[in-house]
């Protein structure tokens, strides 16, 4: 049975509800000073019902059954004439003396939270669009925005406004405003209380070969680039060096930085993020977005199949895309792999647990602590690797030459491996979950747990080099690991960004994917583009190509400072612009690491030109 329990000068100290029976469950949806709006299962009933209680009388009404699908509702908002109780895109409102009298309202975005005010119903839509509040009137007529901006939760006052702190108008200026409906009804929006100029409202982080991005919301919702030092002490432009702000001509520029499942940096100038469709009760379907990171970027979409409760972004790495997924609340999470260059979901059906590192995708091979390489271009298990755990990883985490897993749900075993020296670290500390507390960087893990502890591998022993007391709690989308041979970046109270480094050797510098066709046409310009995605930053890199007839070695392009991936296109000519013949090649990648830590890099391979001036032997044309 339910009860109201009296408490400070209210004399009635246990008063049992009248009105309804037995409950075998109950939730209160909202509340004011003079009731409440309760969600219930009645004893021996099925389905859930909703009544209105009266504080002073004790006593509960049942509302009507929803003419829009009945069982629960996605959002309820108890105002001081009306009870709105929101199911997807459409909106029952019941007068709140006579639950006999209803009114049906369209909403053209489901909404994150709604309230009634007078004879309005007041709906926030999040940040999925210009303006995210919008009133709409129960008569049926045209809808009206309201706040252009809003932090927060929209609150219900003792008065029957709702209050926010927003902006209005298209202005930037933050104050706390009042939504109320005037005497004649109608809708009035005014300032009720200054507020001091805000700090930086950044929403998520992601970095990746030392350039960082940021979600920024202030007078609009924006991405923000900023770019860290790759060498020496941690440092970051203090100005953003590329952004994008969603507008009518870019609605979708934040989505690639969206807190909707997560964002990240693949490595080599781009970001990627996901959303799901605008009216949505899950499952439904989930969009990646993936955007070039600098001023005028492009933007792509791939859609990932069916629908789906659950989407969130694991990792990703160059043009590769590690997804895990839920089809409904009752199914064991799966991962699926995009490849963003040719914008599809691959064939692979990776584990639960699985890391993913350049064109490799890493998966436990039976339950003795043995992962398996499997390269995403072939197809192929490629390489193996002992883990050294005798247990089949219950999360794992690649990067490099490091691996990080645990052997169970609970976060046991916790421990590091690195391949070269065949060391495995133990953690001192178990890796609780939601998965996601702890990630690997080169030679480092971060844990989330109470701030953030960073201990260094590198020595052979996990040493406790930083802890990070303050910082904004947010999914672990307030700080971000740089897995190419970069730093830990994260907020503080004050959002402001940090960059913080590990002492001791990096990696040494590798490519970690290549797409280098056989045969290279000169005349065709689909055919001459090559890239290698690499490790970490370099300083300086040079491609030479030499002719295996002749002998005769020309460089083919050179470059300075590069993060993520030399990318070309050879159009047959070397860098002084003098034609090649067409002929075989052996072609060899040189670059220098930008942190000075390891050996230059050296790659090589084979390639046919055709299509250019002449061909080996026979002279020019």
């Amino acid at each position: 049975m339910l009860h109201l329990l009296g408490r400070a000068n209210e004399p009635r100290k246990d008063v049992p509800v009248t009105g309804v029976g037995a409950l075998s469950s109950y939730a209160v949806l909202d509340s004011d000073a003079r009731g409440a709006l309760v969600e219930y299962g009645g004893a021996g009933a099925e389905g859930k019902h909703h009544g209105i209680l009266d504080y002073a009388t004790a006593t509960m009404k049942e509302l009507p059954a929803a003419s829009v699908g009945g069982g629960t509702y996605n959002q309820v908002g108890l105002g001081s004439k009306w009870i709105a109780m929101v199911r997807f895109d459409k909106a029952v409102m019941v007068s709140r003396t006579d639950p006999a009298v209803i009114r049906t309202v369209a909403i053209d975005k489901y909404p994150d939270r709604v309230r009634a005010v007078g004879d309005w119903l007041i709906a926030d839509t999040g940040d999925r669009d210009d303006t995210v509040v919008t009133a709409y009137p129960i008569d049926g007529s045209a809808p009206r925005p309201v706040l252009d901006q809003l932090d927060g939760s929209l609150v219900l006052g003792a008065d029957g406004s709702a209050y926010g702190l927003s902006t209005v108008n298209g202005s930037s200026r933050w104050a706390i405003h009042r939504i109320s409906a005037g005497d004649q009804g109608a809708l009035q929006v005014q300032e009720a209380l200054a507020v001091p100029p805000r700090p930086t409202d950044r929403r998520s982080i992601a970095i990746a070969q030392g350039d960082l991005s940021a979600l920024h919301v202030d007078s609009t919702v924006s991405v923000l680039g900023y770019r860290t030092s790759v060498s020496g002490p941690p440092s970051i432009t203090q100005a953003p060096v590329w952004r994008c702000e969603r507008s009518k001509s870019d609605p979708f520029c934040p989505e690639a930085a969206s807190r909707f499942g997560g964002t990240a940096a693949t490595g080599d100038g781009r970001i990627v993020g996901m959303s799901a469709e605008p009216v949505c009760a899950f499952p439904c379907a989930v969009t990646v977005h993936i955007r070039d990171a600098r001023t005028g970027g492009s933007h792509r979409t791939v859609r990932l199949p069916g629908e789906l409760q659950h989407a969130g972004i694991v990792s990703a790495s160059g043009r590769y895309l590690l997804v895990s997924t839920t089809v409904d609340v009752n199914a064991a999470p799966s991962s699926m792999v995009l490849d963003i260059d040719a914008g599809k979901v691959l064939d692979i059906k990776p584990a639960p647990a699985a890391g993913l590192w350049g064109s490799l995708l890493w998966q436990p091979e039976g339950d003795k602590g043995v992962v398996a390489a499997t390269d995403l271009r072939t197809g192929q298990v490629v390489r193996r690797v002992d883990l050294g755990s005798a247990c089949r990883p219950y999360e794992l985490q690649a990067n490099g030459d490091w691996f990080y897993s645990t052997c169970a749900a609970d976060g046991a075993g916790a421990a590091a491996f690195h391949v070269p020296t065949r060391q495995r670290i133990l953690l001192p500390f178990v890796a609780e979950r939601p998965l996601g507390q702890v990630r690997l960087g080169d030679g480092y893990v971060v844990q989330d747990k109470a701030g953030l502890s960073i201990y260094n591998l590198r020595s052979g022993q996990p040493v406790k080099e930083h802890q990070v007391q303050q910082y904004v709690a947010g999914y672990g989308l307030d700080w971000s690991v740089d897995r190419f041979g970069g730093r830990l970046a994260h907020l503080d109270q004050g959002e402001t960004i940090h960059v913080v480094g590990v002492t001791g050797a990096a990696s040494p510098l590798a490519v970690i994917d290549q797409n280098v066709p056989g045969t290279l046409d000169a005349k065709k310009a689909g055919s001459r583009q090559a890239r290698w995605w690499l490790s970490k930053p370099v300083s300086s890199w040079k491609l030479m190509a030499r002719n295996k007839t002749s002998g005769i070695t020309t460089v083919v392009r050179s470059g300075g400072e590069t993060r993520g991936a030399v990318d070309l296109a050879w159009d047959g000519k070397d860098q002084a612009g003098r034609v090649v013949m067409n002929a075989a090649y052996e072609w060899t990648l040189l670059a220098t690491p930008a942190d000075g830590q390891g050996a230059p890099l050296k790659a090589t391979g084979s390639v046919t030109l055709t299509g250019a001036g002449f061909q080996a032997g026979r002279g020019r044309p």
